[in-house]
């Protein structure tokens, strides 16, 4: 049997998504294209951090793809932002690969309304894999017309893959028949974040932690990500100051809320470690110097991949219960703590158990780390392999032979 010829449509190239692309190229099964619509310059990749950067982590190498365009100016790759970015050519360079079938992450961008509207012409069959959740869709008069466009939108896809628990309800509540849901859970690269952690232990974790201002016995929780308003960073500055003086809330991010939260920290009399924006290389000594992560986020979190970073660096983490991975990779005291979303005491009496834990001797390391790994690129691959060939019947035919699904 043939390798399935697989193309994947996205907005930009994105520092999560490019070692698991590295690791489909290797499967024999599937002959793997990635297309994008554009890779965005340093100001652009910097919305949202508040300063211009660029990944120091290689994006397309490893496998097979290619950048539809340069970047513009008034791109915008976030999203937020339907009409961002447009790549006009996108239909040709689909036909071009001869896909068997295609990976359309969503409808958030004009680019991917394109590449599904170009399958239907094509006879080629999309494939979903997206993390919306029930919970991330408008609320009051708005939420009828979501739901109603977002049952109709997947009508256009062949088979769905469900990144966790509350990615399937999703996906099952708008009409997704149950049989062509395939699990490809949302993954990093684990190996990669648990060595770099463990290069920073013993005196160089000590030497780490004083050069942020944190003491061998301070109780540390790390907050990663941007500085937004849907993190709820202002609810971890204040549940860190309940804990006391011996607890430190070292923050790894930039962006528009900053200020704002040193102001806070200042009021409240909360020990912050501002670390800035962190790029993915030196990641994992962030997570090293830390005791716990946090992520209080409201229902827009529809996952929080740096949950499953700290998980492989052996760390317990934190989050509201409107996180989207909280049911698949928290376990209370085993892999870490839930508390309601906005509920300050309930967050600083959930860090204070993963506190009193630690003092009391538990490792939740070994937890963490094998949770981490079950959500693997070899999972996620498994699960895209097995809807590839759902949809082309486990023996592709060339697209101009088969008929639309």
């Amino acid at each position: 049997m043939s390798a399935i010829r697989l193309t994947v449509v996205m907005t930009h190239p994105a520092q999560y998504l490019a070692p698991w692309f590295r690791h489909v190229a290797r499967e024999p099964a599937i002959d793997l294209t990635v297309l994008y619509a554009t890779a965005p310059s340093p100001a652009q990749q910097g919305v949202g951090f508040d300063r211009a950067f660029e990944w120091d982590v290689p994006l397309t190498d490893g496998y097979r793809a290619r950048v539809l365009r340069a970047p513009e100016p008034g791109d915008h790759v976030g999203a937020d932002r339907f009409f961002g970015v447009d790549a006009p050519a996108l239909a040709d360079a689909i036909a071009e690969t001869r896909p068997h079938a295609a990976l359309v992450p969503g409808w958030h961008s004009v680019v991917l309304l394109r590449a599904l509207l170009a399958c239907r012409r094509l006879g080629v069959p999309a494939i979903y894999r997206g993390d919306s959740t029930v919970a991330s869709g408008p609320s009051g008069f708005r939420r009828p017309l979501w739901a109603m466009r977002t049952r109709g939108l997947l009508r256009l896809y062949a088979a769905w893959l469900a990144v966790g628990t509350r990615s399937r309800e999703y996906l099952l509540r708008f009409g997704a028949p149950a049989e062509r849901v395939f699990h490809s859970p949302h993954c990093v690269d684990h190996e990669r974040f648990a060595e770099g952690a463990r290069a920073v232990s013993g005196e160089a974790r000590v030497a780490a932690r004083a050069a942020a201002g944190i003491a061998p016995g301070d109780f540390t929780v790390l907050f990663a990500g941007k500085l937004e308003p849907k993190k709820r960073v202002a609810d971890l500055v204040r549940a860190v100051a309940r804990l006391g003086p011996g607890a430190v809330l070292a923050v790894a991010g930039a962006g528009v809320e900053e200020p704002a939260l040193r102001a806070l920290a200042a009021e409240a009399g909360a020990r912050v470690a501002w670390l800035g924006f962190v790029n993915q290389r030196e990641l994992p000594r962030a997570y090293a110097l830390a005791d716990c992560l946090a992520l209080p986020s409201d229902g827009r979190e529809t996952w929080g991949l740096v949950v499953n970073e700290a998980l492989a660096c052996g760390l317990p983490s934190v989050v509201s219960d409107r996180v989207g991975c909280a049911p698949d990779l928290i376990e209370p005291g085993r892999t870490g703590e839930t508390h309601p979303v906005g509920d300050v005491p309930a967050l600083a009496a959930a860090l204070d158990r993963v506190r009193r834990r630690l003092a009391a001797g538990h490792d939740f390391a070994p937890a963490a780390r094998a949770r981490a790994a079950a959500h693997s690129f070899a999972a996620a691959t498994a699960g895209l392999l097995a809807a590839c060939r759902r949809v082309t019947a486990g023996d592709p035919a060339p697209v101009e032979k088969r008929a639309l699904r």
